[in-house]
């Protein structure tokens, strides 16, 4: 069994629908949010560090690329792509910019 295989049957519980619509929304919600207050994640406006941003930007393209059904074919993609590692950092976004949400 191919590692890519493996890789493909841990993702699946996540391929069903109402899963992916989900993390399509919280991936929108944490984008529009980081595009409209980047204050919130900012280095330098906000007690958090350089490696949010990108972190956040990160979990966002996995949102978006599993919410819209994309299944990356190389290894490598699969890894850097795997939802069961993005769901957390997109609540973990989400739980950042609350305060864009609920002022």
């Amino acid at each position: 069994m191919k590692i890519s295989d493996s890789l493909a049957r841990l993702a699946a519980p996540l391929e069903r629908q109402p899963w992916q619509g989900l993390m399509l929304l919280a991936a929108a919600l944490l984008a529009a949010a980081i595009l409209q207050a980047p204050n919130l994640i900012a280095a330098n406006t906000s007690a958090h560090g350089h490696w949010v941003a990108p972190w956040l930007m990160w979990a966002v393209s996995c949102g978006v690329m599993h919410g819209l059904g994309f299944h990356p074919r190389s290894l490598p993609g699969r890894v850097l792509f795997c939802p069961w590692l993005a769901w957390p950092s997109l609540l973990y976004g989400l739980w950042l910019t609350h305060s864009y949400f609920l002022p």
